[in-house]
């Protein structure tokens, strides 16, 4: 199972590295998005409070040409929920 979980991701690496910035860019934001949707949902579903933090520059973003630095800043916009969510999943454990 593990050699499986590699080869699929040595895969997805080989075409990452292939894409150009911007697409990279909205690639690992997706990721980030997902990983907040995920989260969001678990402490949903665990009775946790969580009201995401916004900010302008996501919306820097809305229409897929923004620049590096606008996918950098909503990069950690993102990271920065994510990480306050984990927080408060780890101090609501049983």
């Amino acid at each position: 199972m593990m050699e499986n979980k590699q080869e699929v991701f040595t895969n997805f690496m080989n075409e990452f590295v292939s894409l150009n910035t911007s697409q990279k860019n909205n690639e690992i934001i997706e990721k980030h998005k997902l990983m907040l949707a995920l989260l969001t949902n678990y402490a949903s579903t665990h009775g946790i409070n969580f009201e995401p933090l916004k900010s302008r520059e996501i919306n820097d973003i809305a229409d897929n040409n923004g620049t590096n630095d606008d996918y950098l800043e909503a990069l950690m916009v993102y990271t920065h929920n994510i990480e306050e969510l984990i927080g408060l999943i780890l101090a609501n454990k049983d």
